[in-house]
């Protein structure tokens, strides 16, 4: 990146031991280390929003150039090109009309299921006998000696 050898580095380094001190020195250190991070941060977000540019661009490319070469078609012929008789098609229609025809079975069975359950609940409900208040008494009874 930058092209410092150890001379310029020492250097540096004693001409920031004398200016800002011993003292202030980490505290210092610590500052400008910081403001690298964040340097560092904002040169990789520049250069993740470039890249993500380039890509859209050479994506929006690539998406013209297949449409010119299928003639705005690219759908139906990679549907030709994986199924060209129409049987995988015509299987799929078969399986989603089975498969609402078992969903309406199960949804059939689900309710005559409940309706049972739910009269057994009722009956229950109906010929529970009712609960009777116990009666405490009045006051206590005192023993005989």
């Amino acid at each position: 990146m930058f092209d410092i050898g150890w001379q310029e580095v020492f250097l540096a380094a004693i001409i920031a031991l004398i200016v800002i001190g011993p003292k202030e020195l980490p505290r210092a250190l610590k500052t400008v280390m910081g403001v690298v991070r964040k340097l560092k941060g904002m040169a990789r977000d520049f250069q993740s929003g470039l890249d993500d540019i380039v890509r859209e661009t050479e994506l929006d490319e690539m998406r013209r150039e297949i449409e010119a070469e299928t003639n705005g078609d690219l759908r139906k012929r990679i549907e030709e090109s994986i199924d060209p008789d129409g049987e995988i098609s015509k299987d799929l229609d078969d399986m989603r009309s089975i498969e609402g025809d078992l969903n309406k079975a199960a949804k059939s069975y689900g309710d005559d299921v409940k309706k049972p359950v739910e009269e057994a609940k009722a009956d229950v409900e109906s010929t529970k006998p009712e609960a009777t208040p116990i009666e405490e008494p009045a006051e206590p009874v005192a023993k005989k000696d």
